[in-house]
């Protein structure tokens, strides 16, 4: 082997994919912690037909109430060094071992704008948003983010690393937002057939310590209208909501507790009255007011695009009519009242 073709050999090696078919991550036998210039060479995801595929190896997933994004669509991923599994826990995310990668994809109409990646360090999580090009066929690192037209918005933003770091973090670390047992406790239409995410995750060995998914938390379908307003608009804010406002979230010194663990109507916001929220409460004096949604701060910041005034702060630039509409109607079910 002559010294330019070993060359060659160690770059196509350690940049990442081979051929598509052959691509797939740690194909070397090695895994990663670095974040990559260009997506593919994770080997985590590529589009076919319009949609994004994970790679050989790789698990997609998919959240009872997702997140909302401006009505994109979205594809996750998710991956571990083989023989690692991620470790079971009920009340957060699942404790991942170095290398994992997780990706989150976001288009709309079968053209595709970025994807979001979270890699495993020694030393906790990091991240950054791809953006990708015209033909589909690649995306690039964008570390500085910045805001791009969709069929929703002219002005959806591409977080940059400190904005994603506001969403992610937990007690000053960056941690998974939706990769933990309620958010993803429900059944997924995989190639091999339609199976609950925990147990197809704890059968194919990517997952330990998992009770049956009975034995599980799981999170409401807000959409699901069998369901009671109360369990829907409670799982909307759970996924929309509590990663900031839980009592290790950015937004924990407000008061204002969504997860789904919390039962003090106060904490959730009945008749409690804001911390320097400033002109975001209009001239609205509780967060929550019993039987009146046009009263309550949480309805007037839900409905607003002002980023100032806006909530959640980030993630949306366009109003979720029907994120409103089930917290609306959970408020005006509510007995009692504020005076």
């Amino acid at each position: 082997m002559n010294a330019r073709w070993a060359i060659f050999v160690v770059l196509f090696v350690h940049t990442g994919c081979t051929t598509k078919n052959a691509c797939r991550p740690g194909g070397d036998g090695t895994y990663t912690t670095a974040l990559y210039d260009k997506l593919s060479s994770y080997c985590m995801v590529n589009i076919e037909a319009g949609d994004v595929v994970p790679e050989s190896g790789v698990t997609p997933y998919d959240q009872t109430t997702p997140l909302f994004s401006d009505y994109a669509t979205k594809r996750r991923t998710i991956w571990m060094p083989p023989g690692t599994p991620a470790t079971y826990t009920a009340d957060g995310p699942f404790d991942f071992p170095v290398g994992t990668i997780a990706t989150k994809s976001f288009g709309w109409n079968g053209k595709w704008l970025e994807t979001r990646v979270l890699v495993k360090k020694e030393n906790g999580w990091t991240g950054a948003s791809y953006v990708w090009n015209d033909d589909q066929s690649e995306a690039t690192i964008q570390p500085g983010g910045g805001f791009f037209t969709t069929p929703e918005s002219d002005a959806y933003l591409v977080p940059n690393k400190n904005e994603c770091i506001k969403c992610h973090e937990s007690t000053g670390t960056i941690v998974p937002i939706g990769l933990r047992a309620d958010r993803i406790n429900h059944d997924f239409a995989y190639a091999t057939g339609t199976e609950n995410q925990l147990a197809h995750w704890s059968r194919m060995g990517i997952l330990t310590g998992a009770p049956v998914p009975e034995s599980s938390p799981a999170l409401a379908d807000f959409s699901d209208t069998s369901l009671s307003t109360e369990a829907r608009a409670r799982a909307y804010l759970a996924a929309n909501c509590s990663y900031c406002h839980s009592s290790t979230g950015e937004a924990r010194n407000t008061g204002l507790l969504l997860g789904m663990e919390v039962t003090d109507p106060y904490r959730l916001g009945t008749c409690k009255t804001p911390v320097a929220t400033g002109k975001a409460a209009s001239n609205l004096s509780y967060d929550v007011v019993p039987g009146n949604p046009d009263a309550s701060i949480m309805v007037y910041r839900m409905q607003a695009t002002t980023p100032s005034i806006m909530m959640p702060e980030l993630g949306r630039s366009v109003v979720h009519s029907e994120g409103v509409a089930v917290v609306r109607d959970w408020i005006a079910e509510m007995p009692g009242s504020c005076q």
